[in-house]
């Protein structure tokens, strides 16, 4: 969905076109399935969060006058509806969603395929391992690829707060990884933050000299290298979660919620 341009079907689905409307709630709905598997952690809940989504979306879509992008609102939308389903989950158990959200990878021996696979369960328990808050923003600019500022539309926070949090989740994510990527190496105390600075260099933050000096630190400290390596996986699975076709239970609600909205303007 991120960097699609569907300004022309959004035109036609607000001058009443079914098939525009389909078009746009099919581009839209494998993110907001995604983004519901991993926030509620339960995949009854993802459903209703992906239907209540897509009703949403086509209840609304007439007043969206992109001033946001398409993706920020479809997530602040996302956002709201899995926040409404999280307040009920406390006493549910959670859904094995890893069979639905697990990115596997081509590998060129068999080898290499089991090692991939191993990153793609390590990473899908990380990501349940994060908070709520640290989940969402990496699942929006790292998995969805949103830009800082969508992301940061979507959640209803600033550009700066939204990269803060993000480096934090990024730190986050690989110390719940490192005992799948990273080597038993002794960090040295004199070592700079170096997750941190990659993770700015990824947002534009880091400066020419600071980023000279942290590649400079990298070469000679293998400690460091190898948690800068391993961020760089992990981040470089989270753009493999994103699935192909759309499963057909996912055809099914985008299908519901046109017939709901051409409901009454049939009769």
């Amino acid at each position: 969905m991120a960097g699609e341009d569907l300004s022309p079907l959004i035109a036609r689905a607000r001058a009443g076109d079914r098939a525009a409307l389909e078009a746009v709630l099919a581009s839209v709905a494998p993110a907001v399935h995604r983004f519901g598997l991993r926030m509620c952690r339960n995949v009854h809940d993802a459903e209703d969060v992906l239907q209540d989504t897509l009703v949403a979306i086509t209840a609304h879509l007439g007043e969206f006058e992109g001033r946001s992008s398409l993706s920020s609102w479809v997530f602040a939308l996302t956002r709201s509806a899995c926040a409404r389903r999280r307040r009920g989950l406390a006493n549910k158990p959670k859904a094995d969603i890893d069979r639905l959200e697990e990115p596997v990878f081509a590998g060129p021996s068999p080898e290499a395929q089991v090692a991939d696979q191993e990153l793609a369960s390590a990473l899908s328990a990380a990501l349940d391992g994060l908070s709520d808050e640290h989940r969402e923003v990496i699942l929006l600019r790292d998995v969805e690829g949103l830009t800082a500022p969508e992301a940061a539309s979507a959640i209803g926070i600033s550009v700066d707060a939204l990269k803060s949090r993000l480096h934090r989740a990024r730190e986050a994510l690989r110390a719940e990884l490192r005992p799948v990527l990273e080597p038993r190496l002794p960090a040295r105390t004199t070592c700079p933050d170096v997750v941190a600075l990659w993770s700015k260099k990824l947002e534009g933050d880091l400066s020419a000299s600071d980023c000279s000096a942290m590649e400079e630190h990298l070469l000679g400290c293998p400690a460091c290298g190898a948690a800068c390596h391993a961020l760089k996986r992990a981040l470089l699975a989270c753009q493999h979660v994103q699935s192909g076709p759309i499963a057909p239970e996912v055809q099914a609600k985008v299908k519901a919620a046109v017939r709901a909205w051409a409901g009454p303007l049939a009769g």
